[in-house]
């Protein structure tokens, strides 16, 4: 991969984890209600689960590519139409509910942040969306591990940074511009996506 390539999956991994959602909301009710350690334990469960989600996805992604070369050019303009899709979702999205989550799973702070990246189905949508465009076919097997360690430090990075620095008022003011946040992401994802396709 070319450094372009490196910097704007870097920014597309950024605007994923900086989109408020279930995630955010989870760091921030286990940052608020059991203090920096529990959110920052959060944040990195969640990063980890990220980042393995990512790695195992870009090496079925890379075996497909190896074996049906054909689908390259069809599998990148479905990542371009997700990219889209999500950007006008996003634009359209309403302020959403207060998340709750079990107090028993929330007790093991590590465990929840891992499981809510790793077990949650949107992701992998994101995913067609995000590493069809940068998987290409022969990917090396260290670029393929790179992408997800990108994916996990900057997903851990950023959730990390929440714990530490957007407890309290902080926090709920993040929480309360969530619809003007999407909109922004929303707004940048649509870019890039016309952006690859142009």
């Amino acid at each position: 991969m070319t450094p372009e390539e490196w910097a704007g999956l870097a920014l597309v991994c950024a605007l994923g984890a900086m989109s408020p959602g279930p995630s955010l909301a989870f760091v921030l009710r286990n940052t608020i209600s059991g203090g920096r350690q529990r959110g920052l334990t959060t944040a990195i469960g969640h990063g980890i689960g990220i980042g393995l989600y990512a790695i195992a996805f870009i090496a079925v992604l890379s075996g497909i590519l190896d074996s049906f070369p054909s689908i390259e050019s069809a599998l990148r303009w479905t990542g371009v139409i997700l990219l889209i899709l999500f950007g006008t979702l996003m634009l359209k999205s309403k302020p959403s509910e207060k998340i709750e989550q079990d107090d028993a799973l929330s007790d093991n702070a590590f465990f929840a942040g891992f499981s809510l990246a790793f077990f949650n189905p949107k992701i992998a949508a994101w995913m067609v969306a995000v590493y069809s465009q940068f998987v290409h076919l022969n990917s090396s097997f260290g670029t393929m591990i790179g992408m997800g360690v990108l994916a996990f430090g900057i997903d851990a990075g950023w959730y990390a940074l929440v714990a530490v620095f957007f407890g309290g008022s902080i926090a709920k003011n993040l929480q309360n511009k969530a619809q003007l946040i999407d909109r922004i992401v929303g707004s940048l994802l649509i870019f890039f996506g016309i952006y690859l396709a142009i």
